[in-house]
């Protein structure tokens, strides 16, 4: 078994429903989380300078068990940047977290307690959370749960 694994790659998008309507008829995803977080509380969250007060609306979108997921994110207001994230899964977090500025990552929020989505449990869970860009600028987000 992999020590850390692709849990979902997330984009932006201006209509929620819309696009939730694409990929579920579509591409056959199914809706497993949806929900709207204040940008203030996701310190680590790039789009979160630019727009303190506004709100990230997440929906997380499968197709079965086990498999890497697509999040459809929406800001509001909508901000026009165009981005992608990439999350990941990870048993070792502390590891990742000291070699991510080596390899020329740049950290927006060092590690922290948080409550992450587990797709094989279909719950949200305590975790541990970094996040940070890659050297080519994409949001990345490392997950290690904490407890069962």
């Amino acid at each position: 078994m992999n020590d850390t694994f692709l849990q979902r790659i997330s984009i932006n998008i201006s209509d929620i429903d819309q696009s939730e309507s694409f990929y579920t008829n579509v591409l056959d995803f199914s809706k497993v989380y949806h929900k709207n977080i204040p940008l203030s509380r996701l310190s680590g969250f790039p789009i979160n300078q630019k727009n303190k007060h506004g709100n990230l609306e997440l929906m997380i979108l499968s197709q079965g068990i086990s498999k890497p997921m697509l999040g459809l994110m929406k800001t509001t207001p909508y901000i026009e940047k165009k981005s992608a994230a990439l999350v990941f899964y990870t048993n070792r977090i502390k590891y990742i977290y000291e070699n991510f500025t080596k390899y020329g990552g740049n950290i927006t929020m060092e590690i922290r307690d948080g409550e992450s989505y587990d797709m094989e449990k279909n719950k949200m869970r305590p975790s541990l959370v970094i996040m940070g860009t890659d050297p080519n600028n994409h949001f990345i987000e490392v997950i290690q749960f904490t407890n069962n």
